[in-house]
């Protein structure tokens, strides 16, 4: 016999025997319905929380730092030695050693504070520092050089003779455009407060430098990765802070073996894939790491027990289903045992037999398990509001295509194993006892 008559015979069989059928399906369609929620809700999960990490910034990006212990050996210098080493890394896509300094800004009366970030600029967009607005800095000169600032630091400069009130609008815009206006930075507050120091001859000077920026765009500050910041070239902003070592704290070489070092490396990986793997060989050359993937890989540790949990509930739900299908095939064997029996005579071939049991019971699993996945997807609006009322936070359903599919082939496949037991008893009639039987 063909597959397609074995179909038909179960559907016909089936529609013999409506109310049971639809019972025993009914109890399939609740254990779908049970295993997909409770998945969704695991994966939804997971969900929520890469959106909340992905907008922290870059899951691709690695912060090495300089090692935390010098004690016990040899300690790993962050030098340009070692930024040589991590481009030489299989999956990293682009490094730039990370020069840092806080400075004082200046346009008209309003005062402003930024984090400059010194770096190789040619490897900015691979971090995703690109401008919105204008275009990237350049090297400019000493004394007017170029700089690219984040889109939120406009917002940032106050009025201090009006008690650090804002520079807004009354619409909320900043008073301050940063590309069309003279922008000021030093590194000595005595700048801009007009508390300068006495010098030798007794007449008061300042004792840091004044630059006057030339702002050649602004970048996005990635969801406050970057909020109030400057960018510039790396060897620009080593400059200064050879110029304003007063101001700015910078480690001794005395203490790195004379040699140039680094507080912060930035590596980008090809693929997050690639973040774990290049992560571990930097920390296992005696540095350390972070990256927002390390938050990633943990939530998805905390997702997959959860998951395996919610599972497990589902997993009691389907073998109450596989009871009830195998009760309900051995009852069919039951009352037709006289029926077996005539098959048996006429020549029909054992496994035809339990081929056809068989059959009933995948199609009953199929019928169930596509009940279930479609009372799941109506459910699937109204179960992340309960239980976000009852867990006390935003709870919400993610189908894939894997889980909308798996759960109906899962379906039959239980129902085909709970009613193996009873089509092999069918098998196992004696025709003649069969045929005799009422």
């Amino acid at each position: 016999m063909k597959f397609l008559d074995f179909f038909r015979m179960g559907l016909v069989n089936l529609s013999r025997r409506k109310a049971r059928t639809i019972l025993t399906a009914l109890s399939m369609a609740i254990g779908v319905m049970c295993i997909v929620v409770l998945i969704s809700v695991g994966l939804g999960y997971e969900a929520a929380y890469r959106e909340n990490i992905e907008a922290m910034g870059s899951l691709t990006k690695i912060d090495v730092t300089p090692p935390s212990d010098s004690t016990g050996g040899r300690t790993a210098l962050l030098n340009d030695k070692a930024v040589d080493a991590f481009k030489s890394l299989n999956g990293v896509e682009a490094v730039t050693p990370v020069v840092q300094a806080t400075a004082w800004l200046q346009s008209g009366s309003y005062i402003g504070s930024a984090k400059l970030y010194g770096i190789d600029l040619s490897t900015a967009s691979s971090f995703l520092i690109y401008p919105v607005e204008g275009e990237m800095p350049g090297a400019g000169t000493h004394l007017r050089p170029e700089l690219m600032f984040t889109d939120d630091m406009a917002a940032s400069f106050a009025d201090p003779d009006k008690d650090w009130e804002f520079a807004l609008n009354a619409d909320g815009t900043p008073k301050v455009d940063l590309l069309h206006s003279t922008i000021k930075l030093t590194f000595d507050y005595s700048n801009l407060s007009g508390e300068y120091q006495e010098g030798e001859d007794g007449r008061a000077v300042s004792a840091g430098n004044m630059y006057r920026l030339n702002i050649s765009g602004l970048c996005s500050a990635q969801n406050y990765t970057y909020a109030t910041s400057g960018f510039l070239d790396k060897t620009r902003l080593e400059e200064w802070i050879s110029a304003n070592s007063a101001f700015i704290p910078q480690r001794s070489l005395e203490d790195t073996g004379g040699q140039k070092t680094y507080d912060l490396v930035w590596v980008k990986a090809a693929e997050g894939d690639d973040v774990q793997a290049i992560a571990k060989v930097i920390r296992d050359a005696g540095f350390n790491t972070y990256s927002l993937n390390d938050m990633l890989e943990s939530v998805k540790k905390q997702s997959n027990q959860i998951q395996g949990m919610l599972a497990a509930i589902g997993a009691v739900s389907m073998l109450v289903s596989a009871i009830c299908i195998a009760n309900t095939m051995m009852m069919s064997i039951n009352e037709r045992t006289r029926e077996v029996g005539i098959l048996k005579v006429l020549g029909t071939e054992f496994s035809d037999i339990a081929r056809m049991f068989l059959t009933e019971a995948f199609l009953v699993g199929l019928i169930g398990g596509v009940a279930g996945l479609l009372v799941s997807v109506l459910l699937k609006q109204l179960i992340p509001k309960v239980l976000a009322s009852l867990a006390g936070m935003e709870i919400r359903c993610a189908f894939t295509w894997w889980l909308i599919l798996g759960s109906v082939l899962f379906a039959g496949i239980v129902a085909l194993i709970a009613a193996w037991i009873p089509a092999r008893k069918a098998m196992n009639i004696s025709p003649n006892e069969a045929i005799r039987s009422e």
